[in-house]
């Protein structure tokens, strides 16, 4: 393999507390994601995306199958799948993920959410898991949890720009308690109802970061190592979003080298404490 699949993504720091081989397996699931949610978000028709997606329903079958693969990420996602228990499970709820993003529809409720987010992040959480051999009895909620933190990170850092692309991934009946349209979520002013829609969210993100962390077994922590890692870097980012008055529509937030740093002594903190 050249250069990494995760190469300038938020989650390349973490990858640091990954042995080699699991560095390797993880960086190929990780081009995978990336290469699906690229075709979603990029240019073309809707029946065009939606075939290069089943093709890579296709590839998938081909992997399990054990038929050669026909690119190099193929190649590098067999080799992976040959060394860690990686299954059907951890890639074509994505592939039904981001198929949603291809013609987008409001969900109505949470629930409605979090049903998309299990699909787009908490499957690659367990993915991960299974990739660092974190086995334990509540790796399935954990991976939930902190799937939905990291992706509602996300979902408040791009809120104006999925608006511009006709995305709207706020729950309806949250816009309505604040008295929010849809458009308020673009353009360039900041209404207060806004404002307080975005803490309210924020503050729902914080609880399930915290909740994912209160499910880590002790006797695994090592192992969940470059999942804290990950974690700490999008729950700097979403501090950062708070800091910044949620100003998140002149630009996509990120954080810089100094904060990445900071974020990873804050993962150390959540580890020594498990």
């Amino acid at each position: 393999m050249n250069k990494p699949y995760e190469a300038g993504s938020s989650f390349r720091p973490a990858f640091l507390f990954l042995r080699k081989d699991q560095r390797r397996a993880l960086s190929a699931y990780y081009g995978f994601a990336r290469a699906v949610d690229d075709i979603a978000d990029g240019p073309g028709g809707t029946a065009g995306k939606a075939a290069q997606l089943e093709a890579w329903r296709g590839s998938i079958g081909r992997f399990f199958s054990g038929r050669t693969a026909e690119d190099p990420l193929e190649t590098e996602l067999a080799r992976a799948m040959k060394y860690f228990p990686l299954g059907p499970e951890h890639f074509l709820p994505v592939l039904e993920g981001v198929t949603q993003d291809l013609v987008p529809e409001p969900f109505p409720a949470m629930p409605d959410l979090e049903r998309y987010m299990y699909r787009v992040a908490s499957v690659p959480g367990l993915a991960c898991l299974a990739i660092c051999r974190y086995e334990d009895g509540k790796a399935r909620l954990l991976a939930e949890k902190m799937g939905y933190a990291v992706q509602l990170t996300n979902i408040l850092r791009d809120v104006a720009e999925d608006y511009a692309a006709g995305r709207v991934y706020l729950p309806a009946e949250d816009l309505a308690r604040f008295g929010c349209a849809p458009a308020d979520l673009g353009g360039s002013n900041y209404p207060p109802n806004f404002i307080e829609l975005m803490k309210f969210e924020a503050a729902r993100a914080r609880k399930l970061y915290a909740g994912a962390l209160a499910l880590a077994a002790p006797g695994l922590k090592r192992r969940l190592a470059p999942a804290l890692a990950m974690c700490a870097l999008y729950r700097e980012l979403l501090e950062k979003i708070a800091r910044r008055g949620f100003r998140v529509k002149e630009g996509r937030v990120r954080l810089n080298s100094a904060e990445k740093f900071i974020a990873l002594i804050k993962a150390w903190r959540d580890y020594v404490k498990i």
